[in-house]
């Protein structure tokens, strides 16, 4: 890896961690498509959760004191039997089927109406660890999901960024450990170029929660969708 490329990486881990840290969205699905540019599904999917990883660990840190174990723990259980589904499926998936498929559910999760198709199936927290570990197997960035389960409690946006980064931790880590069984992958490889965007992702995190109560989300979130919708078509063509 060049360090042009390391370091714009190492930026990009700094904005989609302020960008989740604020809203609990869209990080990892512009660092997902960004990926996408330069790695295969085999090793984009396993690459993108250890770099998640790191930025959820960050996040959930700083906002440690807003967690609650009873909201997710039931997510948890739930999310290994939904990833080992999916890794069981994965290999059986043409590349460029899987290419077509984080594409149109990015597609999909920024341009649905979050409120009322995807809030109405994600209240009940089985089927959110379920359906979002075995999603995250496919197309990595599965975050909306699970936001759209924490959004149905009526949290503060501090509880919900730091209940949804601990989620996100766990099926990062499982999804993670399963490609490295079922796939080789090597955390090793990749160690150096994760750690620079763990130190970059934890200055995002810090940020983001001294900005929280001081940015819309809705001034925000009609240019985040343009972005993503145009990174998608990008990872297509």
């Amino acid at each position: 890896m060049s360090l042009e490329f390391i370091s714009f990486f190492a930026a990009l881990s700094f904005f989609t961690s302020l960008l989740t840290s604020i809203f609990s969205l869209g990080g990892g699905l512009i660092m997902l498509v960004a990926l996408a540019q330069s790695f295969s599904p085999g090793t984009l999917i396993p690459l993108h959760g250890a770099i998640q990883l790191s930025n959820n660990l960050s996040r959930t840190y700083v906002y440690k004191e807003f967690f609650k174990w009873h909201l997710i723990q039931n997510i948890l259980i739930a999310t290994i039997f939904g990833a080992l589904v999916g890794i069981l499926l994965f290999g059986a998936m043409p590349e460029q089927i899987l290419i077509w498929l984080i594409a149109g559910t990015i597609l999909f999760l920024t341009w649905a109406p979050l409120d009322n198709l995807i809030l109405s199936l994600m209240r009940n927290d089985w089927f959110c660890g379920f359906i979002s570990g075995f999603a995250g197997i496919f197309i990595g960035a599965n975050g909306p999901l699970v936001t759209a389960y924490m959004r149905t409690k009526n949290l503060s946006p501090e509880s919900l960024v730091a209940n949804h980064g601990a989620v996100m931790i766990f099926q990062h880590s499982i999804k993670i450990l399963l490609f490295i069984y079922f796939f080789n992958f090597s955390v090793e490889e990749y160690l150096f170029f994760i750690m620079i965007l763990a130190v970059t992702g934890y200055a995002g995190a810090v940020l983001g929660k001294a900005l929280i109560s001081s940015i819309s989300y809705d001034s925000f979130n009609i240019v985040l969708k343009l972005l993503l919708s145009l990174l998608a078509v990008i990872l297509v063509f």
